[in-house]
């Protein structure tokens, strides 16, 4: 994906992400708005059912003897305005969601006229005709006007909640709309790999390619070489490359230049401890050949038993054993771990101007494979020890021998 288009995606997202960031603003403000809307309906509930309480209160006192009718009057006439304006703020409240208090404020002009009447005979001095019309009619339309501001009040609580669940579901949305905007843009901006390249050749024409476009736009040199390794990593089918670590490549130099300063093949136990080491070999042999080219010679061991070497001996050309096809084919050869011999094995033939001289044998630790590195780094060291091997006289033959 090319720079301008990377950061078009990412301006897009940007402006998304502005867009639903005002969203989710505008849902804050109607959660306030509707939480003081709610808390004013609650407040005219409240107002409502304190002013029949004390409407009733006030008519009750008519009866009662002794008390000042005028004073229970104002104050009976004041409760009833009260009621029909917070009733009246109910009303306008329910008319939002179909809802209504009519039936309600009829009752409120009812109570006004019960009221008027029972003042009437109050004043007359008619105690029971009074009481008749507070403790019957006037009764009956408080206890309805109460049953319905309590309907109301529950009703606009229950509305309330919905509406603020929904402005919270929606902020809810908006987040996770955001967040997965976002996840989008990061996978879609992550570096494609391209698929497996089946002809082994194919990443070399996407090789050129790539350095041609390389030439061409400049900026895109860093996308471009995360391709080109991409490109160079991605064949299948194919043999997988032997890989040398640049620190065995240095051994390999080192041990080289001492070797290089030796005059005697006796004094490689150093060189060929190094050489185990950088091989991963848990033994190394250098063999001389013969005057006659007959025999191999052990003349320098590293890692086995002196006994052992000894038990050995020499080793004839025609023997059939991994040192002498080595010797007699002067190429390397190689043995591979087995179920009876747990440990590979390599052996490189050292070659000189008139042909193999000796070979170079090492014995691997379990687990180390002879592979390609593995007989290239013995064909060095077999290249260089072959500069100071010289031939081993051949062993004179007993009498007995000769008769046989």
């Amino acid at each position: 994906m090319s720079k301008s288009v990377r950061i078009g995606v990412v301006l897009f997202g940007l402006l998304v992400t502005a867009g639903l960031g005002f969203r989710a603003m505008q849902d804050e403000r109607m959660l306030s708005d509707g939480l003081r809307n709610a808390a004013a309906l609650e407040r005219s509930a409240e107002n409502a059912a304190a002013a029949l309480a004390n409407l009733r209160a006030s008519l009750h006192a008519y009866l009662a003897p002794g008390q000042g009718l005028a004073f229970w009057t104002t104050r009976a006439n004041a409760h009833i305005d009260t009621l029909r304006e917070q009733l009246l703020a109910l009303d306008t409240a329910l008319a939002d969601s179909g809802g209504s208090l009519a039936e309600a404020l009829d009752g409120v002009d009812q109570l006004t006229a019960a009221e008027k009447r029972a003042r009437a005979y109050a004043e007359r001095g008619d105690s029971l005709l009074a009481g008749d019309v507070i403790f019957t009619e006037v009764r009956d339309l408080l206890a309805a006007a109460e049953e319905q501001v309590a309907g109301a009040r529950q009703y606009l609580r229950r509305g309330t909640e919905q509406r603020l669940a929904g402005v919270r579901w929606e902020q809810a949305a908006l987040s996770l709309g955001a967040v997965a905007l976002w996840v989008i843009i990061a996978l879609v901006m992550l570096p494609v790999v391209p698929a497996a390249i089946k002809d082994p050749n194919e990443w070399r024409q996407n090789l050129a390619v790539a350095l041609k476009k390389s030439a061409s736009a400049p900026e895109e040199t860093g996308e471009l070489r995360r391709d080109l390794a991409v490109a160079a990593s991605g064949r299948e089918g194919g043999p997988v490359e032997p890989f040398v670590p640049v620190t065995a490549l240095a051994s390999v130099g080192e041990i080289c230049s001492d070797l290089s300063t030796l005059s005697d093949v006796g004094a490689l136990s150093g060189a060929l401890e190094r050489a185990a080491d950088v091989l991963g070999a848990s033994g190394v042999i250098v063999w001389v050949a013969s005057n006659d080219g007959s025999t191999l010679s052990p003349v320098a061991t590293h890692g086995f038993d002196a006994r052992l070497v000894a038990r050995i001996g020499m080793v004839a050309r025609d023997s059939s054993n991994l040192t002498a096809m080595a010797f007699r084919d002067n190429a390397a050869r190689v043995s591979a771990a087995t179920a009876s011999t747990p440990s590979a094995a390599v052996a490189v033939a050292m070659c000189g101007p008139s042909g193999p001289v000796g070979v170079l044998s090492a014995e691997l630790r379990a687990g180390r494979h002879a592979d390609d590195a593995c007989v290239a780094l013995a064909t060095i060291f077999a290249a260089q020890l072959a500069t100071l091997a010289g031939p081993v006289a051949a062993p004179k033959a007993s009498p007995q021998a000769a008769a046989r």
